[in-house]
């Protein structure tokens, strides 16, 4: 039977039509496939796992490095499915670093040999010098950031295997997975950052990368990480391109610590019922020894009278509890470099200022305000402290209503700079900070006790108690470097500002904010208000690496991927910067650090356990 041309033409459009469909569900089941591991082990062969559409061996794989998607950084190679340091010669193992002792300042002529300070490593000898123009020092070595794939843009921002540094950004030279999608995003360069384009389709391997291309460029930030092609890992925030990142505040304050002259030892003690003005002499005693941090301490080396002003000292070490306030008093350009269970203790009532002062190695609080006095705190550097203030903490009974005022504060490594009881009111202006977790937290009266009453049910402020405005809080900008954040106002605390999987609302008048992130809080990221009123990473996963050099030397991801020891978070150690895996999870690495928060260890020193900052 002859068909007509009709029904030809019908029978022909029939038939393209379902091998069109045929083919879009193969592609579709394919796709699927691509995008996770394969439930069904039995595709195959013993040994190998199914990532992206391939079979691979996940105990050698330097791109599924133990599992699928986890890919080692330049420098390193996949052993027994982790990340390992892999030095090529001349280069050496010195501690997690590959480095030529031809050329690296921190170990010339071979491991741990630093060369001083002024000096760079030439022909394995140090020689009076610094690095070419164009290039940067990065863990003793000079480098170019535009190009360096272990210090791409920054010192210790390495790329990935499957990235090149082209421009001071990590880019994707090749897929790494997915039928017709394109293999990993590479780095925003522009402003505004672009999607990540879809590569070539291709067969198990994947295509060409898709790479984030460069935005428009803006005055904000370098981009937000541009969004994955089909198939493909989003890419990295955006590290400058054109745009332009916002600049430390002016209003933070430039406190520096001063240099005792002379010395002067008050045994057990003073009483002081005018002005006792020290001469800036070191005050020493023989009562506890603050230098370990002692927590023992009850008897001040300086007790202060109703009316009475104690000025100009820099405390010793045998200090005791240091200055102790029995009614109205000032303190004036004092300075503590060791503070035992407190450095001054409020017991009565009147009014007390504190002003151009300083404090460190405070295992908890710093300033203790017991009595009902109004306190005023203004012009006072804190460094590596629990606490700056706290009102009735644990042991106090007064029933009395405090208030205090804390303005043109900087703060660094702190975990809360106020802790206020819910009888109290603290209010907040000018609060400069760098390591530091927590603006302001309420706690039930003599008590560590936490209360919900804060943001998102956490005891973080702003609110009745915690009295203080994102303008009131500012980023210490100037100690970090790598990432143009489009704000310089800082979160008011970990548990009421999250982002992520666990996002908590946004708080008013915090659209943006920075939070302390990476082990030990050496660095910023940040965290914006976006769908359904939740924070999201403004700036993805990425922190900003700290500027200084050997912090940022010892974080470096070429430096912690390398680590093989299973450790405990929050657990004591023995040895800063040493590096471990959380034995609880192993996706998670650790760096032994002085942690905000759990100075009370022995020595001070704590495993900081997260996922990757880089």
């Amino acid at each position: 039977m002859r068909l007509s041309s009709a029904k030809k033409g019908w029978r022909s459009r029939w038939l393209a039509q379902g091998a069109v469909l045929i083919g879009l569900l193969l592609i579709a089941s394919c796709s699927q496939d691509a995008a996770q591991p394969s439930t069904q082990g039995s595709q195959c062969p013993a040994g190998l796992q199914a990532c992206n559409g391939s079979c691979v061996d996940v105990a050698i794989n330097p791109v599924n490095c133990g599992s699928c998607g986890v890919a080692c950084v330049s420098g390193q190679t996949c052993q027994a499915g982790r990340c390992a340091l892999s030095c090529v010669a001349p280069q050496l193992d010195c501690g997690g670093l590959c480095a030529d002792p031809a050329s690296n300042a921190l170990h010339c002529g071979g491991c741990n040999r630093p060369c001083a300070g002024g000096q760079i490593c030439q022909n394995s000898a140090c020689v009076t010098g610094s690095c070419a123009a164009g290039q940067s020092l990065c863990s003793g070595a000079c480098v170019d950031t535009l190009s360096n794939p272990l210090n791409c843009g920054a010192c210790g921002t390495a790329c990935l295997l499957s990235q090149s540094c082209q421009a001071g950004a990590c880019t994707s030279v090749g897929g790494t997975g997915g039928t017709g999608g394109g293999g990993t995003a590479g780095m925003s360069t522009g402003g505004t950052a672009g999607m990540s384009t879809g590569g070539t389709a291709g067969m198990s391997t994947g295509g060409t990368a898709g790479t984030s291309t460069a935005g428009t460029a803006g005055t904000s930030t370098g981009g937000t990480g541009g969004r994955g092609g089909a198939g493909a890992t989003a890419g990295r925030g955006g590290s400058g391109g054109g745009g332009t990142s916002v600049p430390q505040s002016s209003t933070c304050p430039n406190i520096t610590w001063p240099t005792a002259s002379g010395s002067r030892n008050l045994g057990g003690g003073m009483s002081v019922s005018g002005v006792f003005d020290g001469g800036m002499n070191t005050i020493e005693g023989t009562l506890n020894d603050c230098s370990t941090g002692d927590q023992d301490s009850t008897t001040p080396i300086i007790e202060v009278a109703n009316g009475g002003t104690v000025r100009n000292l820099v405390m010793g070490r045998r200090v005791g509890d240091g200055i102790h306030c029995l009614g109205s008093c000032t303190i004036e350009n004092v300075w503590f470099p060791y503070v035992c269970d407190d450095a001054i203790t409020i017991d009565g009532s009147g009014t007390v200022t504190i002003r151009n002062s300083g404090f460190k190695g405070a295992r908890d609080k710093t300033i203790q305000h017991n009595g009902s006095a109004t306190v005023t705190i203004d012009n006072v550097y804190v460094e590596t402290a629990g606490k700056l203030y706290r009102s009735c903490g644990e042991g106090c009974s007064s029933t009395a209503t405090r208030s205090a005022t804390l303005s043109n504060i900087v703060a660094i490594g702190v975990d809360e700079i106020a802790g206020v009881s819910t009888r109290d009111t603290v209010t907040m202006r000018n609060i400069c900070v760098h390591r530091t977790f927590s603006i302001c937290s309420v706690y039930n009266p003599g008590t560590s006790d936490e209360t919900t009453t804060g943001v998102n049910s956490s005891n973080e402020g702003p609110n009745s108690n915690c009295v203080f405005t994102a303008n009131d809080t500012h980023a210490l900008l100037s100690r970090v470097t790598g990432i143009p954040f489009t704000t310089e106002r800082v979160c008011g605390g970990p548990n009421g500002y999250k982002s992520g999987s666990t996002s908590t609302a946004c708080v008013s008048g915090f659209d943006k904010c920075l939070k302390a992130c990476m082990p030990g809080g050496y660095g910023f990221k940040e965290i914006t208000c976006g769908t359904n009123n939740r924070y999201s990473e403004g700036t993805g996963a990425i922190c900003a690496m700290p500027t200084d050099s050997v912090a940022a030397q010892n974080l470096a991801q070429s430096r912690v991927m390398a680590a093989t020891t299973e450790v405990t978070n929050n657990g004591e150690c023995s040895t800063q910067w040493a590096i471990g895996i959380d034995i609880s999870n192993n996706a998670d690495y650790c760096v032994c650090v002085y942690k905000p928060g759990y100075y009370s260890n022995s020595n001070w020193l704590a495993w900081d356990c997260q996922r990757r900052w880089w």
